[in-house]
């Protein structure tokens, strides 16, 4: 993944995380997937395991947010260019490869 990728999703991330809404958005979906849970029947444990699927893909999300804004955070350019929006590399997937091996 090049630096300016980095930068622009980085830089996104960082807005992201920093955005009281955000946090106010990640409660409210972390109360509703406990209600959820809470709510499902013994027998319903197809249920129980795709709503805790459902909540562990989002603590991913966040996590793979946290690390672009680590790796913006990390990059000298961030300072000097912070404005810069760079569309991602539409041949680069960043499923398929870490972000910095010392981040991962």
């Amino acid at each position: 993944m090049n630096d300016e990728t980095i930068l622009a999703l980085g830089g996104f991330c960082k807005e992201l995380l920093g955005a009281e809404a955000f946090h106010a958005l990640v409660h409210l979906h972390e109360q509703q997937c406990a209600s959820d849970l809470m709510r499902t029947q013994p027998h319903e444990t197809k249920r129980r395991e795709y709503l805790y699927a459902a909540f562990q893909g989002f603590q991913e999300f966040k996590v793979l947010a946290e690390k672009f804004a680590e790796a913006f955070d990390a990059l000298p350019q961030h300072q000097d260019n912070n404005t810069a929006v760079a569309s991602p590399d539409p041949f680069d997937d960043p499923s398929v490869h870490d972000l910095y091996d010392g981040l991962a």
